[in-house]
C-alpha cells in the first residue's frame, strides 16, 4: 500500500528550506514538489525515477544519475557499507550523500545530497516534500541527531554529450 505524506504546511522547515531554488545547483523542475511515499525505496518492485514520489534515497540517487553518477538501488545500510562504488569522505562536496539518523547506526538513516555550500537536498517523511537545508539545520532534529557520514560516488559517465 502506498502511503504518501504530504502535509499542506511543513511546520518541520523553514519556509526558504522549501525553495529549491536556494540549491547552488540546478534543481530540475521534475524534482520539485516530488511527495515523500515510504515504500518508494530503491529496488522496491515497479519503482523507477520519481513518478508517484519517493523515499530520501530514491530521490537522492535519481538526483546522483540525473548529473550523471551511476550508484545501485542501495538502502542506507548498504551505501554505508558499500565500498565498490562509493567512498567514505570527511568533508562533503557537491554530489556527495550525507546519512542522519536518531541513532548512530547506518540502517533506516536519512540520505541526503551535498548541492555546496553546506546545503543539502533531501526529501524526508516529516516535511514531505524536497527541501534544501544546512546539515546543522537537519541534524537540530532529534531524529536526524547523529552523523552516520559522507559518500562519494565513484563512477560518473555522460550527459548529453558532455563528460562528468
Amino acid at each position: 500500500m502506498t502511503n504518501a505524506f504530504t502535509p499542506l504546511s511543513a511546520p518541520f522547515c523553514s519556509p526558504e528550506a522549501l525553495d529549491l531554488r536556494r540549491s547552488p545547483l540546478l534543481v530540475p523542475a521534475r524534482f520539485h514538489g516530488v511527495p515523500f511515499v515510504f515504500d518508494r525505496y530503491p529496488g522496491a518492485p515497479g519503482v523507477s525515477g520519481l513518478t508517484g514520489g519517493a523515499n530520501c534515497q530514491q530521490y537522492a540517487y535519481a538526483f546522483l544519475r540525473e548529473h550523471g553518477f551511476s550508484i545501485g538501488n542501495l538502502r542506507s545500510s548498504n551505501l554505508w557499507e558499500d565500498t565498490e562504488s562509493t567512498d567514505e569522505v570527511a568533508t562533503p562536496q557537491a554530489f556527495d550523500l550525507a546519512l542522519v539518523h536518531e541513532r548512530p547506526e547506518a540502517w533506516g538513516a536519512h540520505v541526503l545530497v551535498c548541492v555546496g555550500s553546506d546545503l543539502f537536498l533531501h526529501l524526508s517523511m516529516r516535511i514531505g516534500r524536497p527541501a534544501v537545508e544546512t546539515l546543522a539545520e537537519v541534524m537540530a532534529r532529534p531524529y536526524y541527531q547523529h552523523l552516520i557520514g559522507f559518500k562519494r560516488c565513484r563512477f560518473r559517465g555522460v550527459v548529453n554529450g558532455v563528460e562528468k
